[in-house]
């Protein structure tokens, strides 16, 4: 080899090494590719909804920092405890970068679970990061005459959820199982609003796996007039705003059953997921995550998240993906009672 060669392949390499490795010749670059291009974000739930907040927040700031600046647009595809969108980001939406959502942060499990609905493999998403990390929790209307999981167990108590694929959601059949809860659970509900303003109604005495921070975002009047009482948080640490509602996982003694719990509650620590299609390009999927990270560490949007009540503790793609994964390399003793946990309720 001449010594221009040399010298040339020795270049080659060092740009590599800096990630500047010369592009194949008519190759679009990242600004190209996404100039004048829009980004359908996906939402699992109705408008106005906290997922939906949450998500409408990132897509105002992160098109600031994804090369080429591309418009946002949101969609809402609400049901089925928010698979629906997940089934649509999986099967049939587009796969070059321009799509990804949010769905509930239990979606993933799901198919480990034998939850029905899913038809997706949850370690081929891309996870673009997470907005927050928090519980969700049973509570009851204070008329309900239910203010404790004790009442919960002595007393029929009436909730309601979405739907199909919402077990993991709202942890109904595993709070039977586990505590002796006499619930009564009224499926078919569409959104989560909806459930909520058949509570106001008294239809419901109370929903179970809605998020802490969803009721700071849609329902404060509930909060600020004590119209609620919080029986028990679903999540594997307590939210210090929760001081004396118990963790369900203090309250279970067999640690069979508290390794099964771990599991299935281990999603809260991915509060507000994003993800996409599988087989997005990976300098798209580099992009999509350092644009969501920027955006999440923007001033502009952690102040527009106080002033709308949302708490702002972001998690990073790859962090999201070694989750799932740990997840589904857990022992199948676990898995499997986890899986029966979960089953069916017998709600109507």
């Amino acid at each position: 080899m001449s010594d221009v060669g040399k010298a040339l392949k020795c270049l080659a390499v060092l740009m590599a090494a800096h990630g500047l490795a010369p592009r194949p010749a008519g190759a679009e670059t990242l600004a190209e590719f996404y100039a004048g291009k829009k980004i359908q974000l996906a939402i699992g739930f109705g408008s106005g909804e906290a997922y939906d907040t949450y998500a409408r927040l990132l897509a105002r700031f992160m098109p600031n920092y994804l090369p080429g600046k591309p418009l946002f647009v949101p969609q809402n595809m609400p049901g089925a405890g928010s698979l629906n969108a997940a089934n649509s980001i999986y099967n049939t939406l587009p796969r070059d970068g321009t799509v990804f959502g949010t769905a509930h942060r239990f979606v993933p499990l799901m198919p480990l679970l034998g939850v029905q609905g899913p038809k997706f493999d949850p370690l081929k998403f891309t996870y673009i990061g997470s907005m927050n990390r928090e519980n969700t929790v049973c509570v009851s209307w204070k008329a309900s005459g239910i203010a404790s999981i004790e009442d919960a167990k002595t007393k029929e108590f009436t909730v309601g959820t979405t739907g199909a694929g919402a077990e993991l959601t709202t942890f109904n059949a595993t709070l039977q199982r586990l505590l002796g809860l006499k619930l009564k659970v009224v499926s078919g509900y569409k959104t989560s609003q909806e459930v909520n303003l058949a509570v106001e109604r008294g239809e419901l005495q109370g929903r179970c796996g809605v998020s802490w921070g969803t009721l700071k975002v849609n329902e404060p009047e509930w909060l600020a007039g004590k119209k609620i009482n919080v029986l028990i948080q679903l999540g594997l640490t307590k939210d210090p705003e929760l001081p004396d509602a118990p963790l369900f996982g203090d309250l279970v003694k067999d640690p069979r059953d508290r390794a099964a719990l771990e599991l299935m509650l281990a999603p809260a620590e991915i509060g507000r997921p994003f993800f996409g299609p599988p087989g997005i390009p990976a300098d798209r999927v580099a992009a999509l995550r350092a644009a969501f990270d920027a955006a999440l560490a923007d001033p502009a949007l952690v102040e527009e998240g106080r002033r709308q009540r949302l708490d702002i503790a972001p998690v990073s793609g790859p962090a999201m993906e070694a989750l799932v994964a740990k997840a589904y390399a857990a022992p199948a003793a676990v898995v499997e009672r986890a899986k029966e946990l979960v089953g069916n309720s017998g709600g109507n």
